[in-house]
């Protein structure tokens, strides 16, 4: 028995996160009928694949994968960084330097910490004041799978709770605020985890210490 089947639009290539669709990125596949999710975009659906072209992808979409409407952005609706935000965060930027940035090699889609050195004059000690922070963007690049190693940036886009961000504002202006890159593992014992600081190394800021 001949199973029924309908045109389904996926994926011709991986399509990473702030990328714009264009014609040769997007096909027609038969698909079985009875697998068909409301979700998919069909020669049958209100969903065009015109429309589907001029769309900026909100999360990756990978070779094959079927088009849905929930991982894209359209161009009429709102910008791309609203868009890809998690439900209920800040967008938060800071300006950055080779030295407040690990070198730049932060990418979107890395975790970082930022800690505060306070402000000028101060001899007190850094301090960590967010964890585990994710970086939505580095200057206008919202990529996560780059070929770039690294990037020369000047501005990272961040991404907070709605009190944390006002606590972040606070800090950027009192201070020096730098980012360090966290690894994406998690240590598999507490002695990678370990902290190695000597008691006998003093801290110099300023001229001072």
């Amino acid at each position: 028995v001949r199973e029924e089947t309908v045109r389904v639009l996926v994926s011709t290539r991986d399509i990473q996160r702030g990328e714009r669709l264009s014609a040769e990125d997007t096909s027609w596949i038969m698909w079985p009928k009875k697998a068909v999710q409301p979700t998919f975009i069909t020669d049958q659906s209100e969903g065009s694949r015109e429309a589907v072209e001029t769309a900026v992808a909100r999360s990756l979409i990978v070779t094959g994968e079927p088009i849905v409407n929930a991982k894209l952005v359209r161009a009429d609706s709102s910008g791309l960084m609203a868009a890809i935000l998690s439900p209920g965060m800040r967008a938060v930027t800071m300006r950055v330097s080779p030295e407040t940035s690990s070198g730049g090699f932060i990418l979107p889609g890395d975790k970082v910490d930022i800690m505060s050195t306070g402000g000028r004059g101060s001899t007190g000690p850094a301090r960590t004041i967010f964890k585990e922070v994710r970086v939505v963007a580095v200057d206008t690049m919202v990529s996560e799978n780059s070929e770039a190693t690294n990037l020369a940036a000047s501005n990272v886009t961040l991404e907070l709770a709605p009190t944390d961000a006002e606590a972040f504002l606070s800090a950027r202006d009192s201070g020096t605020l730098s980012l360090v890159l966290r690894s994406i593992f998690k240590p598999e014992t507490e002695l990678q985890a370990t902290e190695r600081r000597s008691s006998n190394v003093s801290v110099i800021r300023y001229g001072r210490s």
